[in-house]
């Protein structure tokens, strides 16, 4: 299921135009940076919600919330979940060719800092962030809060 697009979205409509017109690219990589509080997560949800998206992508929109994650087979056992596959100890081949097979995908990863930061397992997000980048259907964007 998808969170409940935002009922109050204010100040960021340029921001939602500039990510709107990344979609015309093949297979944009898009990364909302900024400080807690600025509305990063109301803009992943508005760009959700947007009607181009919306009929662009239909069911393949997909929202993780990374909060609370601490590795990576974390994240991809979430992914593999919200993708319907059968869990499993670490779903990342499964995960790797259902995306790879599937039609154009727009995956969301809110809160990546919480994966990332810690450098224990930042090369595992990292090796995972890269094989997500090779499947050209995929779009990709994640939400980090910067201080």
């Amino acid at each position: 299921m998808l969170p409940a697009e935002p009922k109050i979205f204010y100040g960021r409509e340029k921001e939602l135009t500039d990510i709107l017109k990344l979609f015309k690219q093949e297979s944009p990589r898009i990364a909302i940076l900024g400080a807690g509080g600025m509305g990063k997560t109301s803009l992943s949800k508005a760009v959700l919600h947007h009607s181009e998206i919306t009929t662009k992508y239909h069911a393949n929109r997909f929202f993780i919330a990374c909060d609370g994650l601490t590795t990576k087979v974390e994240l991809v056992n979430i992914v593999g979940a919200h993708l319907g596959l059968k869990s499993g100890k670490d779903l990342t081949r499964g995960v790797l060719r259902h995306l790879s097979n599937a039609p154009s995908t727009l995956l969301v990863l809110d809160n990546l800092e919480t994966l990332w930061d810690p450098a224990e397992s930042r090369k595992e997000i990292e090796e995972f962030l890269s094989l997500l980048t090779d499947i050209t259907s995929l779009v990709l964007m994640v939400g980090v809060f910067l201080l």
